[in-house]
């Protein structure tokens, strides 16, 4: 797959932006419908998840998910196609997203030889600084503590990031103040997170920051926030988010 092919759909998504092509993104832009192609986009991701498996869909690659598609006659069109790729090609400075590119093909494969699956957790990590990092954190906290979040190739993120947007009524900006654009996120090159168990969905909000469990890490410089408050990259704060990759403190 590669970038030139959105540009030929350009009518076909006549209610969503051409990120990558647009010369300015403002308030009216901004505000993206989420459209019949993203919702039907979104359907046919999940049917891929549920086909394959929650641990295996955070690696899968985008060919496969092509494939896996295919097999659950869900084929994705050629507007969800292009869609796609102006998401992952296009410049999400235009939107509020000013992190840094971490995957530079939309068809980049994970290498599974360099992963390691953490046990009952449904993710993975690579080995090397992510695997050792998480390590160390577990000998600290023992069962205290959980992964919540390991790698996830550019499917999985553009899984999330899909969800996000139709949760946010379409909104690129409101979606990217959460999860990173597919192709953006550090997770792709091993930032991982973690969570208090018990926690639930609180370990995704600023209240896990009030857990022991962040406490204790913070306290023995295991947590290093790469999304800081108020930081200059268009992301909220999240304290569960352990760096692990270099790029800029909070990027």
């Amino acid at each position: 797959m590669n970038r030139r092919s959105f540009i030929a759909y350009t009518g076909v998504l006549s209610s969503t932006v051409l990120i990558g092509q647009t010369e300015e993104f403002n308030e009216t832009t901004s505000r993206i419908r989420a459209s019949s192609v993203v919702f039907s986009l979104l359907d046919k991701l999940n049917a891929v998840q549920d086909r394959v498996g929650y641990v295996q869909f955070n690696l899968i690659s985008f060919d496969q998910m092509l494939k896996e598609a295919a097999y659950c006659n869900k084929p994705l069109t050629p507007s969800e196609i292009g869609y796609i790729e102006t998401i992952f090609y296009g410049n999400p400075k235009r939107y509020g997203f000013y992190g840094e590119r971490t995957v530079p093909t939309l068809t980049a494969v994970t290498n599974k030889s360099n992963i390691c699956y953490i046990n009952k957790s449904g993710h993975s990590l690579l080995k090397g600084a992510a695997m050792e990092k998480y390590t160390t954190i577990k000998k600290l906290m023992g069962d205290d503590v959980i992964l919540t979040s390991g790698i996830r190739a550019p499917v999985k993120q553009l899984h999330l990031f899909v969800k996000k947007m139709v949760c946010e009524g379409g909104d690129l900006r409101l979606a990217s103040t959460s999860i990173a654009p597919p192709g953006f996120t550090y997770h792709s090159i091993g930032d991982f997170d973690i969570g208090k168990a018990g926690f639930g969905q609180y370990n995704f909000t600023e209240k896990f920051q009030e857990t022991d469990v962040f406490k204790k890490l913070y306290d023995h410089g295991y947590i290093t926030i790469r999304y800081t408050t108020n930081n200059p990259y268009g992301v909220r704060y999240e304290p569960w988010h352990i760096k692990v990759t270099g790029g800029n403190e909070t990027a």
